[in-house]
């Protein structure tokens, strides 16, 4: 089992005023001071009336390290104000974070702040060989909390790629906990989380805050959370929380990173460039044309005027899904024509024969984009009338879906 290093640091207030670092362990090097000054220094300027008594908050620290900072305040002075705060800094390689399962929280409570220290603070040896376990009983406690929906949109919002903040005039450690506890690990490893910060000097992924500002522009707020889309990933999660399956839980929790689904359908897509590459050497690539494809059967632009909007909604939803397990990022507000062509962008053509140029020929209905999309990769019945938005979404998805190919 391999094992890796971890340093500290303490960073403070010293007498007669200023920042510096009190303590450090030997293995804590010089790089780094700059680096974690401004992680400090980030936290922002304390507005009128606001306490920090505990808070914890992760960074990365350079181009392979992550620092856990918890931060607090000092007592208070004489007047009965907050004391400065005190950073305490636990930096260990991106990879130890990564097996740790990405969760801050729980590295934070492995190494409490030693506040009164000064000097040479130890180096630790640690193998981190598994993140503590998640289990049914965690996600249910978490889900029955009265802000467990805020919680469920604010997860999918983090998994579909946003941001999140919350207002608060003190930390709120237990509700950052509980958010990151929703997560899929692999996200959880590539976000910043902060149970307080007085600002958004570090561009936080998911933070609580004493104030909104133009900082936090782009950002879903608590109420948006409870709002949020539903999608798929946190109905997943609220299904096997309910019914007690841990395997079906472990197995959302544990989800491919969209990372690792981008570098899937960059090789693939590397592989489709090659296939076109030869096939167009050997002269078996039709020239383009201008002119709409004639696709056999395929429904008139009149039966696409009056959608229903339940079903519009739900498709859109469920493209949203698709286009994320495609490893895509569908911007918040993007339209069911947008997240259709984005979703054929990354497809491409896999037969030449079936190359219908812009789908926006064949629209502006998004619907009669879809049925052409799914003709294009050859799925089954993209011609049925019958078939309503939300299932000819289904079928796609069993055709071109990661997460549904055996």
């Amino acid at each position: 089992m391999q094992t890796f290093s971890i340093e500290h640091a303490l960073y403070g207030s010293q007498p007669g005023g200023g920042y510096r670092f009190l303590a450090t362990s030997p293995g804590f090097l010089d790089d780094w001071l700059p680096l974690a000054e401004r992680l400090c220094m980030g936290f922002g300027e304390r507005p009128p009336g606001v306490v920090c008594p505990a808070c914890v908050f992760a960074q990365q620290l350079g181009k392979r390290h992550v620092a856990v900072v918890h931060a607090a305040d000092q007592g208070n002075d004489d007047a009965g104000r907050p004391g400065a705060l005190a950073f305490f800094l636990i930096v260990l390689p991106r990879a130890a974070y990564e097996a740790w399962g990405g969760d801050p929280f729980s590295l934070a409570d492995r190494f409490p702040p030693p506040w009164r220290a000064r000097g040479e603070l130890p180096s630790f040896t640690d193998a981190l060989e598994s993140p503590p376990p998640r289990s049914v009983a965690d996600v249910q406690r978490a889900l029955k909390r009265d802000d467990g929906p805020d919680l469920l949109g604010a997860t999918q919002a983090l998994v579909d790629g946003g941001r999140v903040v919350f207002e608060r005039q003190a930390p709120d450690t237990p509700l950052l906990r509980d958010l990151w506890l929703l997560l899929p690990t692999s996200t959880r490893a590539r976000l910043w989380p902060a149970s307080f910060a007085f600002d958004n000097d570090l561009h936080f992924h998911a933070v609580v805050a004493p104030r909104l500002n133009d900082a936090f522009a782009g950002y879903v707020t608590e109420k948006q959370a409870g709002e949020y889309p539903e999608g798929r990933y946190e109905r997943d999660v609220q299904i096997a929380a309910e019914a007690g399956d841990q395997r079906g839980l472990d197995a959302l929790l544990s989800r491919p990173s969209r990372q690792y689904m981008l570098r899937l359908a960059l090789a693939l897509l590397v592989a489709m460039v090659l296939l076109w590459g030869v096939s167009k050497w050997f002269g078996s690539v039709p020239p383009p044309d201008d002119d709409p494809v004639a696709i056999p059967n395929l429904p008139a632009r009149e039966l696409f005027q009056t959608p229903d909007e339940r079903v519009r909604k739900e498709a859109k939803t469920q493209l949203r899904d698709l286009a994320v397990n495609l490893g895509l990022n569908p911007a918040p507000d993007a339209t069911a024509k947008d997240m259709i062509e984005q979703i054929d962008a990354k497809l491409g053509t896999p037969d030449p024969k079936r190359s219908p140029g812009p789908l926006d020929r064949y629209g502006p209905e998004s619907e009669r984009e879809l049925r052409v999309l799914m003709w294009k990769q050859g799925v089954e019945r993209y011609d049925d009338v019958n078939l309503n938005a939300i299932e000819l979404v289904e079928h796609l998805r069993k055709k071109v879906d990661p997460k549904e190919q055996p």
